[in-house]
C-alpha cells in the first residue's frame, strides 16, 4: 500500500475519534475514488445471487493517487464557484472548508 493511502486512512481513523467531520468526509470520499479507479474493468465482482467472487485489483502508486487526488480538488474547486456564483455561501464555505483539507494532502508532495 502507498504511503499517502496508508496516511490517509490513519487520518480518517483519528478524525472519526476526534468527530471532524469535514475531515471524515473527505477522507472516505477521497478514498473510494482511490478504490474505484483500482477495480478491474469488465469484471463482474458478483458471482450470481449467492456471494462474491474475489477479483484482483490494481494497485495504484502514490504518483496515481496524487492524481485522482488532483481530479477531486478540481471538482470541489468547481462546486465551490457554483455555490457563490448562485448565492449560497455557506454551502460554499464549507466547501471550501473540505478543499483546503484535501490540498493539505497534495501540498505535501
Amino acid at each position: 500500500m502507498g504511503e499517502l493511502r496508508a496516511r490517509m486512512r490513519a487520518d480518517l481513523a483519528r478524525a472519526m475519534r476526534d468527530r471532524d467531520v469535514p475531515r471524515v468526509k473527505v477522507l472516505r470520499t477521497t478514498l473510494a475514488a482511490i478504490e474505484n479507479a483500482e477495480a478491474v474493468e469488465g469484471v463482474s465482482s458478483v458471482q450470481g445471487v449467492v456471494g462474491c467472487q474475489d477479483v484482483s485489483r490494481r494497485v495504484l502508486d502514490d504518483q496515481e493517487i496524487v492524481g485522482i487526488l488532483s481530479r477531486e480538488a478540481d471538482g470541489w474547486t468547481e462546486s465551490v464557484a457554483e455555490y457563490q456564483r448562485i448565492g449560497q455561501m455557506a454551502r460554499a464555505d464549507g466547501l471550501q472548508r473540505e478543499l483546503e483539507i484535501l490540498q493539505g494532502y497534495l501540498s505535501d508532495r
